[in-house]
């Protein structure tokens, strides 16, 4: 889990390696974690969920801003743990057996 910043109210804004696409962050805070959706790379960031504890809506939008102002870092971050392509976005070419085997 790579931290990217702590924010003003001191939760811990991270990139988890074993996660999944789309991109977003998850901020803990004591017993709190809530999620955003990161646009990439200059896009403002969207609160996605609560995975756990309570959270004012002054809090969640005060995190919203901050992910916001920190987002290119929050997005290289996110590449430099996941890639840039999602996965089911990668083709892989095959190469095709000749004709009338």
């Amino acid at each position: 889990m790579g931290e990217v910043f702590r924010s003003a109210r001191k939760y811990s804004v991270t990139v988890n390696s074993n996660d999944h696409w789309p991109r977003h962050v998850h901020a803990f805070g004591v017993g709190q974690n809530a999620r955003f959706k990161l646009s990439c790379p200059n896009g403002a960031a969207v609160f996605w969920d609560i995975v756990r504890g309570k959270w004012t809506s002054a809090h969640l939008n005060e995190l919203g801003e901050e992910i916001t102002a920190q987002m290119k870092a929050c997005c290289a971050e996110w590449s430099k743990v996941h890639g840039k392509v999602p996965p089911y976005k990668r083709i892989r070419v095959q190469k095709s057996a000749g004709k009338g085997r």
